[in-house]
């Protein structure tokens, strides 16, 4: 021990006087080097026995810490448990990591899978067989392309062949393509284009499109005006009397009544006074109690039947306030005089080149295109309303001539007239006037029209060739007189021989369901004298006659008479002899049915079997009720005019019997 201190004591006095040698810059000698290299390397061992020290220290005071932080279900662990449980754990992580990696992996190949399914079977669903490159849309078939009413294409648009030689010409030939050696800023360029047949169909596909559209769009509106008439109406009649309620409220679903309340609501604000007034009057309630019967004895049937004749009767009206008070025409400025004349132009041109091709429908669309669009518009001035009324006259003759070719008479009139009065002094237009009155069978009209020719013709140079065809016109309209004439006298003569007019007739008139009116230009033989007749049953009958009304009550048939007797204007004879014709499609299904012939033949076999019925001594009152419903559906908005005596305004009692107020005629 005294060793160790006097050895310390005496390294100190060695290392004061080291430091004292080093701090006055005195020369060492070797020994002294050599215990001052010792003396450091025994103090960089003293720091490194330190520093390992004061680490394992700190490592049992974190494993300590370690061991008492570590805890599963309440249980400490030491450091090495403590490790591996946390190897075990990070394994668990990244083994449920790679498990959802996975999950997720293959949920998107699922996916994956069932769109492409889906895409073949799409791709499968509206695949056509054969099906080739076409103007209409993919997504449907041509069937369903025609059925909604587009233009129809061409087949040879889908022969490649046919485009390669199209192509192949446009790029050689200028004939075949005016656009070939044209600017593109010339209006003259896209109007060519527009002639093309496969551009004029993308264009006419596009056209029915926006037509379409428009419908719909119109339509929603309707529904809308309709839905928001409905909810003032409900408020309307929660003030009406109670009276009032019980007699519309079971009707009041139907668009019929609804028509009419509108019409109160109309006619209340016309004559300011309130909707309970107007509807509380003798005269509306008459109406309304006149729905009310037939609806209640006829069912929802008849009251879709009363809508049709109401929207019939409300055109018919509404054509002829039209007519009386003419329509009413813009005056076109500078610039769109210029417009409308310049699109006129050149749609009377597309029509001259499908008229010279004999595409007589193609040529009829763009002349009535050209007619739509100058019809409207009047010049401001004397100068371009001579240059406008020329161009339309022109276009008016041509959209007649095309509509004589296609059998569109009553147009071709129209268009005609429309010539006549733009261009007075243009024989043409008369000239076609006379053909289209020709076609209707009015020879009287159309001979006036041949005079206003020969006024117009005087002084023309070309007189002479005017008045040949004037003479041959003439005698064509006599030579039709003539054997109309014949063919009447024919037709009386074997009225006479068969004692049509006979007084013994009387008990043997057939029902006015049941006319079968044949022209009176050609006659038809009696085809069942040699056959056997044939009988119905009471019931046969009875079915027979409703199945004959629900095919007379058919809403496009309906439409049919109402179009017959609008062209005929209204004559009694001109449209019973026309009648017969446009039933016979509807009888042929139900003459099967019954084991008739689907022919006139036919018709008469059936006839005769339902007199039988009809001129029993006492007839059934549920024929007599069904034939008076045939009767009234099968002559249709001309059942008054055809029912009524001329003499008399009152209406038939068939009428009466049937629950039809006579006021509500009047309404």
């Amino acid at each position: 021990m005294v060793s160790e201190t006097i050895q310390e004591e005496s390294s100190e006095a060695w290392r004061q006087a080291l430091l004292s040698k080093i701090a006055g810059e005195d020369e060492l000698t070797g020994e002294e080097l050599e215990r001052h290299d010792q003396f450091l390397k025994a103090k960089e061992e003293a720091l490194a026995a330190l520093s390992s020290q004061q680490e394992t220290s700190t490592k049992k005071v974190a494993g300590h810490r370690r061991s008492q932080q570590v805890r599963f279900e309440g249980k400490a662990f030491d450091e090495e448990t403590a490790r591996k449980l946390d190897v075990i754990a990070g394994r668990a992580v990244k083994d449920g990591t790679r498990r959802e990696m996975e999950r997720s992996k293959q949920a998107t190949q699922e996916i994956a899978a069932a769109r492409a399914e889906a895409e073949s079977a799409l791709q499968a669903a509206t695949k056509l067989p054969n099906q080739k490159a076409t103007v209409a849309p993919s997504w449907i078939s041509d069937e369903e392309y025609k059925e909604l009413g587009y233009p129809q294409l061409d087949p040879k648009f889908r022969d490649k062949e046919w485009q390669k030689k199209q192509l192949q010409l446009d790029s050689t030939d200028p004939r075949h393509n005016p656009n070939l050696n044209r600017d593109q800023n010339d209006p003259e360029f896209w109007y060519h284009a527009a002639r093309k047949p496969f551009n004029k169909a993308l264009l006419r596909t596009e056209q029915h499109w926006n037509s379409r559209r428009e419908v719909w769009l119109k339509q929603f509106e309707q529904v809308k005006d309709m839905n928001q008439k409905r909810e003032l109406l409900a408020e309307l009649l929660e003030d009406c009397s109670t009276e009032v309620k019980r007699l519309v409220a079971p009707i009041l679903h139907f668009n019929i009544t609804m028509k009419v309340l509108t019409g109160f609501v109309e006619k209340g604000a016309k004559m300011q006074k309130s909707f309970e007034e107007v509807i509380s009057a003798e005269e509306s309630l008459g109406v309304l109690q006149g729905i009310r019967n037939r609806v209640d004895e006829f069912g929802s049937q008849a009251a879709e039947d009363m809508l049709v004749e109401y929207d019939a009767r409300a055109r018919s009206l509404a054509e002829e306030r039209q007519a009386q008070q003419g329509e009413e025409k813009r005056v076109a400025d500078v610039h769109t005089l210029a417009q409308i004349m310049n699109w006129g132009q050149k749609c009377k041109k597309d029509g001259l080149v499908e008229w010279e091709q004999g595409n007589w429908a193609e040529a009829y669309v763009s002349w009535r295109q050209a007619d739509d669009t100058l019809r409207p518009f009047k010049a401001a001035d004397k100068e371009n309303g001579q240059l406008l009324s020329e161009l339309h006259g022109a276009v008016a003759k041509n959209l007649s001539q095309a509509c004589m070719k296609l059998g569109y008479w009553q147009e071709a009139v129209k268009a005609a007239e429309t010539a006549a009065q733009l261009c007075p002094e243009d024989h043409k237009a008369w000239f076609r006037l006379a053909c289209a009155l020709e076609g209707l069978g009015r020879l009287d009209e159309a001979e006036e029209c041949l005079h206003k020719i020969d006024e117009c013709s005087v002084g023309r140079p070309d007189r002479t060739r005017i008045a040949k065809d004037t003479q041959a016109k003439r005698e064509k309209l006599q030579a039709l007189r003539d054997r109309e004439q014949a063919s009447l006298k024919k037709t009386v003569e074997k009225a006479l021989a068969r004692n049509v007019f006979s007084e013994e007739r009387e008990d043997h008139q057939i029902h006015p369901a049941l006319a079968k009116n044949t022209s009176t230009r050609e006659p038809l033989e009696d085809s069942t004298q040699n056959s056997v007749q044939k009988h119905l049953t009471r019931e046969g009958a009875k079915d027979l006659l409703l199945e004959l009304r629900d095919a007379y009550r058919d809403t496009t048939f309906q439409m049919q008479i109402f179009k017959l007797a609008r062209d005929v204007h209204g004559q009694k004879d001109l449209f019973l002899a026309n009648l017969s014709k446009l039933a016979l499609p509807l009888q042929k299904p139900i003459l099967e049915q019954f084991g008739f012939e689907p022919s006139e033949k036919g018709v008469k076999e059936m006839k005769q079997a339902l007199q039988e019925h009809l001129h029993a001594a006492t007839i059934d009152e549920d024929i007599r009720r069904a034939a008076d419903e045939t009767t009234m559906a099968f002559y249709g908005v001309m059942y008054d005019k055809l029912t009524r005596d001329d003499a008399v305004d009152s209406p038939p009692s068939l009428e009466v019997r049937l629950g039809r107020d006579p006021r509500e005629q009047s309404e």
